[in-house]
C-alpha cells in the first residue's frame, strides 16, 4: 500500500500538469504576417517563398499573399510560430514577422447568470482566467432613466485562440460562451461597407443626404447613400445593413472568412429584384376581379349580349295593328333579322333621302308568337249538352255583378 502513494501522487501531478498545457495549448499566436522591413511588397515567385519557408520552419497550413504585399501564414504547431517570429531575413530580403492582429484572437459573449463575477473588476476576472485563454473581459452596461448607467451581468471575453470555447471555469462555475456578432464595419468617409476611413482613397460623402459634402451641419432631406431610402446611412433600417449583418453572423457561427459567408449567404437568399426604392414604388399595382366568370356577371368577356334590335318608326306613320290569328303566325315565316344600322335612322337622314326612297304607308311589322308547337288541325263539332252549358254559362257571365246593400 505504502509503495502505490508515491505512484499515485506523481500520477495526479502529471495529469495536473498536462490539463495545464491542454489549457494553454491554443494561446500562441496562429497566423503571422511577414512584411518587407521597408514596407515594400515581396517580390519573390512562390517557388523561393514555399522553399524560404519550409526551410525555417517546416510545411505550414497555408500561405496567402495580401493586398500591400506582405505574405499570411497560418501555422499548424507553436515551434513553427517561434521559428518565424525569430527570422529577421526572408530570402535575402530584410523583413519582419509579427502577429495578425484579429485572426489571433476571438471574442465571445458570456452571461453571469448566477452573479458569481458580480464582485469583481475586469482585470481581475482577466488575470483569473488567463490561463484559459482569456486575454480581456469587457463588462455591458445600460442607460436608465434618469440617463445614468448600470453594469449589467453580460461580459465581452476576448480569447487568446483562433476559436471560442464552449464554456469556461470560473472557480467551480461553468459558464457557457456564445458566439459575438459585431456590427458591420461602415467607412466613414464614403459609407460604404466593409472597410474603415483609414484606408478609403474615395470622395467625401454625406451620411445624411447621400451628397459629395461633409455630414456637419446638413439639413437636407434624408437619404441612404447606400441604397437611396428615406433614412440615414447609418439606420439599422438599411437592407444593406441588415444584408451585412447577416453574412456576420454565418462568418463567426461557422468561423469562415468574410468571402465565404457572402458566397453562403448569396446562396440562401433567394433572387432580389433589381428595381430601385423609387422605381419599385411608382410602378403600377396590378389587380385581378375575382367575379364569377359567367356570362351574365363576367364584364370582361369577349362574347356579344343577345339583345333584341330597337325598330324605330316616324310619329306619323305610326299605326296599331291587330296581332294576328295563332293560324297565321303558324302559316308565316318569321321575316328576316334586320341589322341595326338599317333600322335606326333619324329624322334628318330620312329627310335627306328623301320621300320617293321610303314608302309613305309602310307594312305593319309582324310580331312573332314565342311559340315552339304549331296549331293542331282538327275539328270540333260542339253537342246540344255542351251547346246548353255554354249557352247558360255565357247568361251568367252577362249578367251584372251583385251590388251591396
Amino acid at each position: 500500500m505504502a509503495s502505490n502513494h508515491p505512484g499515485s501522487k506523481r500520477r495526479h501531478i502529471e495529469l495536473g500538469s498536462s490539463d495545464e498545457t491542454v489549457a494553454n495549448i491554443d494561446s500562441w499566436a496562429r497566423f503571422l504576417v511577414i512584411e518587407a522591413k521597408d514596407h515594400e511588397p515581396i517580390k519573390l515567385n512562390p517557388f523561393a517563398i514555399s522553399k524560404a519557408i519550409q526551410g525555417y520552419c517546416g510545411e505550414v497550413k497555408n500561405v496567402t499573399r495580401l493586398r500591400s504585399g506582405s505574405l499570411l501564414v497560418e501555422c499548424v504547431r507553436k515551434q513553427q510560430s517561434l521559428n518565424l517570429l525569430s527570422i529577421s531575413q526572408f530570402a535575402n530580403i530584410e523583413v519582419v514577422v509579427s502577429e495578425h492582429r484579429t485572426l489571433n484572437s476571438c471574442r465571445g459573449i458570456v452571461r453571469d447568470r448566477t452573479r458569481s463575477l458580480s464582485d469583481m473588476s475586469e482585470q481581475e476576472i482577466a488575470d483569473e482566467l488567463q490561463t484559459q485563454g482569456v486575454s480581456a473581459v469587457k463588462r455591458f452596461s445600460r442607460k436608465k432613466d434618469d440617463s445614468t448607467f448600470e453594469p449589467t451581468n453580460t461580459y465581452l471575453f476576448t480569447f487568446a485562440r483562433s476559436s471560442i470555447p464552449q464554456s469556461i471555469k470560473a472557480g467551480y462555475v461553468n459558464i457557457g460562451v456564445e458566439v459575438y456578432v459585431p456590427n458591420p464595419l461602415r467607412c466613414f468617409r464614403c459609407q460604404h461597407f466593409g472597410h474603415g476611413s483609414k484606408s478609403c482613397n474615395r470622395s467625401v460623402v454625406c451620411q445624411r443626404c447621400g451628397d459629395n459634402h461633409e455630414s456637419t451641419d446638413c439639413q437636407q432631406a434624408l437619404k441612404c447613400a447606400n441604397c437611396d431610402g428615406k433614412h440615414m446611412a447609418s439606420s439599422k433600417l438599411c437592407p444593406i445593413w441588415q444584408n451585412e449583418s447577416k453574412i456576420l453572423k454565418i462568418k463567426c457561427e461557422k468561423n469562415i472568412t468574410f468571402g465565404e459567408a457572402r458566397q453562403l449567404f448569396k446562396s440562401q437568399s433567394p433572387p432580389q429584384s433589381t428595381l430601385n426604392y423609387s422605381a419599385a414604388v411608382s410602378k403600377p399595382v396590378q389587380s385581378s376581379s375575382v367575379s364569377c366568370q359567367t356570362e351574365l356577371t363576367w364584364v370582361k368577356s369577349d362574347r356579344p349580349l343577345a339583345t333584341a334590335p330597337a325598330i324605330e318608326h316616324d310619329k306619323s306613320d305610326a299605326k296599331i295593328t291587330a296581332p294576328p290569328s295563332t293560324s297565321q303566325a303558324a302559316s308565316q315565316t318569321p321575316p328576316e333579322p334586320t341589322t341595326t344600322a338599317s333600322v335606326k335612322r333619324s329624322n334628318r337622314e330620312r329627310k335627306k333621302l328623301g320621300k320617293k326612297q321610303l314608302p309613305r304607308n309602310p307594312s305593319p311589322s309582324v310580331v312573332p308568337l314565342q311559340n315552339s308547337y304549331s296549331a293542331l288541325d282538327m275539328e270540333v263539332t260542339p253537342s246540344s249538352e255542351n251547346s246548353g252549358r255554354s249557352s247558360s254559362s255565357s247568361r251568367s257571365r252577362e249578367r251584372s255583378p251583385i251590388e251591396p246593400p
